[in-house]
């Protein structure tokens, strides 16, 4: 019963942050959408798709650490920039 929820909630997490992976390529990726970012990363196999998903996540973990060096502002810009390049 608890692996079966695990399993569950872990599987959830990971469409969430492989939508946000997409969303962020694709704006990054001219004359790409979100949609069809998305569906190239689920054409993937699993392996793939979690590589793909755990760098993009990788570089916006790396990106916000250096973001905090500059303190509170910093962090502001960082999510500025999120924000903007989401949209």
């Amino acid at each position: 019963m608890m692996q079966g929820a695990l399993h569950h909630y872990l599987s959830r997490i990971g469409v969430i942050c492989r939508g946000a992976a997409a969303t962020l390529i694709a704006r990054l990726w001219p004359g790409r959408t979100v949609r069809d970012v998305d569906q190239r990363l689920a054409a993937c196999p699993a392996r793939q798709q979690a590589l793909v998903t755990g760098g993009v996540m990788l570089v916006l973990l790396l990106l916000s650490l250096f973001a905090a060096q500059f303190g509170w502002i910093g962090i502001l810009l960082f999510w500025l920039g999120v924000v903007i390049a989401a949209r």
